[in-house]
């Protein structure tokens, strides 16, 4: 039934009023279906994200009660890391509106489900509207992503999956990271936790790709996300290269992953000069009035060595910290909005 929702009443006087074809590229599971809804106060009308949760392709798993319980956990797991999100005005992450339940006519099995404000889009969208880069704009959203990570890390969650589609655009709001289905708590039992890659594997960082696993949650977890932001800011100025695929292609075979046979460590320098050699590629693509700034950025958050990513010029602090980052996007996106980059 949670796939036939168009036209339902909800509770709080939600209305479905439309499916949303499910993302190619999602990465959080098949767990769940996406409607648009919309409810009407007075003369305004709230539009909204609702995501359900589909327990129907579990029947077919090979044991459905265990399929149950993963597919439950990982929506609760979802729920209430959103909703902590929004109790701790984590504003740079999509906001959960609310949760419930609706028990279909003629049934006694209820559906449970999540509503999420609406975006505009997402980043992918907004760059193919454009014939040009818009400098302020990019920054800009690069600070919006940038602080959104930073709520994130300090209250101990890590994304793990920040990715181009998982960046929203709200008007003049800005940008809001979403999807935090693939997210880790430190302390906590994560559903994903307890994969090598929690997200998608296009973007992962190299040393998970060689099963290189850290023992130290900074460096496993926020060290990936710092990567992740990184593989972004490529993103922006290359109009949809990965890092990761880049890094690969500048690679001999016998040393990418799944061939090469001894540990990330032995494999480390032929992977920095393919890091170095996707850099040189990757620099032709940024206008050269900010072409050292975004490379130093690149470089900073994308280390292949996990342990040297971030800021190591403070000297106290984790390295993790995104504060300089943060500073460095807002300056330049003041500069760009001022006509000052060139100077």
């Amino acid at each position: 039934m949670a796939e036939f929702l168009e036209g339902t009443e909800l509770a709080d006087g939600w209305r479905v009023v439309s499916r949303v074809q499910r993302n190619p590229t999602a990465t959080g599971g098949n767990f769940s279906i996406g409607y648009i809804v919309e409810r009407s106060v007075g003369r305004a009308i709230t539009r909204a994200f609702l995501k359900v949760l589909n327990l129907r392709t579990a029947l077919s798993a090979a044991d459905p009660l265990r399929e149950i319980e993963r597919l439950t956990t990982a929506f609760n797991f979802e729920r209430d890391t959103l909703t902590f999100c929004k109790n701790e005005r984590l504003r740079r992450v999509a906001t959960i509106i609310e949760d419930g339940q609706y028990t279909p006519p003629n049934s006694q099995i209820p559906i449970f489900y999540i509503i999420v404000e609406l975006a505009d889009g997402d980043i992918r969208e907004q760059l193919a509207q454009v014939n040009r880069l818009n400098m302020a704009w990019t920054f800009r959203t690069l600070h919006h992503i940038t602080t959104a990570l930073q709520q994130l890390h300090t209250h101990g969650i890590a994304h793990q999956d920040l990715k181009p589609s998982n960046v929203l655009i709200f008007g003049v709001v800005g940008a809001k990271v979403s999807d935090l289905g693939c997210a880790d708590s430190r302390g906590k039992t994560s559903p994903r936790g307890h994969l090598t890659v929690a997200g998608d594997f296009s973007y992962a960082p190299p040393e998970l790709l060689y099963n290189e696993v850290s023992q130290d949650w900074c460096i496993r977890r926020q060290g990936c996300d710092l990567y992740l932001l990184g593989s972004l800011v490529v993103f922006f100025f290359t109009g949809g290269c990965s890092l990761t695929a880049s890094i690969l292609s500048h690679l001999h075979g016998d040393h990418r992953p799944g061939r090469w046979p001894h540990d990330y460590r032995s494999v480390l320098p032929y992977v920095r000069d393919a890091f170095e050699g996707a850099l040189e590629t990757i620099a032709l693509s940024i206008p050269p009035e900010v072409r050292s700034h975004v490379i130093t950025t690149i470089r900073c958050l994308c280390d292949p060595d996990p342990r040297l990513r971030g800021d190591q010029i403070g000297g106290h602090g984790s390295q993790f910290n995104l504060e300089r980052i943060i500073s460095r996007f807002d300056v330049l996106a003041t500069r760009a909005q001022h006509g000052l980059l060139a100077q």
